[in-house]
């Protein structure tokens, strides 16, 4: 069972997500050159995100070279000398996860996707051992870590997005979620500059001019977005807890349509909602993008923006590839908060009156 998320939003001026230049980021498509977000920026802003960790409740996974250090804090809060756990995390964080960075003891060589579970069995294997009167050994520790987390998590984010440890595959991690990058619906050719100044408040009454001078890129648009959710492989990474899976599902739902990159939102603010969504169920797990409904680059009707039409654009392919591709019926549920009218009788029939309704329509048949 495949769950797919697909959103239409329309950003004012702004700069989400940056290149190597500092420009915001593009891509070829259709012929054209699009506005475009990366798909790493949108995970990480979903996971991170106060909605996301709110609503998924169990605790997410850390992302780091620097586990190292909080599970000794931990071990030193119940009386353990820093020296001794220094030595007993180090040897279990090389001998389960990654070597140590050559440059600092205090870090390891590839940043780690670490669930809260896993840190709490290495901080009580090793309590365990020292009131047992024996070291902790790290070999020991290690095959049970394995043995406990081997292509599973207690960590929804973990469980969503995966993880790669080339040095000990044993404990990689298919992901269940797939991000595309995000793509314009239309041609945006160039980026465009705000030059701005700063002047110094001390600055003597006889003196004029800036003290600072610069530029910044930015653009506008209306973006494809989409995502898909491997329903059987969420359910595996999480241990079988179809309860969680749902809940951690509802909470990516939540993120998807309210979370966006924070790329420059002091000098944008870039909190725009959704023009349009859709989330499907297919019992088939034969999901698709949509985005080929805008490889012909959505133009401006006279007088009017890219929302409406983009919105029709995607509403017209998917009547048309529905009609031929389908195996299965699937479980729709849209959003589409401006009414506009959709080419399409199973979308507008679809159309729930808010996001709760959106999302609640897609777990309850999640089982």
């Amino acid at each position: 069972m495949m769950i797919e998320l697909h959103a239409l939003q329309t950003f004012a001026p702004s700069n989400l997500n940056r290149d190597d230049t500092g420009n915001p980021k593009d891509a070829l498509f259709g012929g054209v050159r699009r506005a475009r977000v990366s798909s790493q920026s949108g995970k990480r802003a979903i996971r991170v995100s106060e909605i996301f960790q709110r609503a998924t409740v169990v605790p997410n996974g850390t992302r780091t070279k620097g586990i190292i250090k909080p599970i000794v804090s931990q071990l030193v809060a119940n009386g353990v000398n820093e020296t001794d756990a220094t030595s007993y995390v180090t040897k279990i964080i090389e001998g389960t996860y990654a070597k140590l960075d050559k440059k600092s003891a205090e870090k390891t060589s590839v940043i780690l996707f670490v669930s809260d579970s896993e840190i709490t069995m290495i901080v009580s294997e090793i309590l365990d051992a020292l009131n047992r009167g024996v070291a902790p050994e790290a070999d020991t520790i290690t095959k049970k870590l394995v043995k406990e987390f081997e292509n599973r998590t207690s960590a929804p984010d973990i469980a969503l997005f995966g993880r790669m440890l080339a040095e000990k595959p044993a404990l990689n991690i298919d992901a269940a979620c797939q991000m595309a990058h995000a793509l314009s619906t239309h041609e945006v050719n160039t980026a465009e500059f705000d030059y701005f100044t700063a002047v110094d408040d001390l600055q003597a009454n006889d003196v004029s001019g800036a003290d600072m001078l610069g530029l910044v890129a930015f653009n506008s648009a209306t973006y494809y977005r989409c995502a898909r959710i491997d329903w059987e492989q969420l359910v595996k990474n999480l241990r079988g807890d179809t309860d969680l899976a749902r809940q951690t599902v509802a909470a990516f739902m939540y993120g998807f349509a309210l979370v966006v990159p924070s790329g420059m939102k002091n000098s944008f603010i870039n909190q725009h909602t959704p023009d349009f969504l859709l989330a499907v169920v297919r019992p088939d797990n034969n999901g698709q993008s949509l985005a080929n409904a805008f490889e012909k680059p959505v133009r401006v009707a006279r007088g009017g923006g890219f929302s409406e039409p983009s919105i029709q654009a995607l509403a017209a392919y998917w009547e048309r590839t529905e009609g031929i591709y389908r195996l299965e019926e699937p479980v729709v549920s849209v959003v589409n908060p401006h009414q506009h009218t959709l080419e399409s009788k199973e979308l507008a029939g679809a159309t729930k009156p808010n996001l709760q309704e959106w999302v609640s329509t897609i777990a309850s048949v999640l089982e």
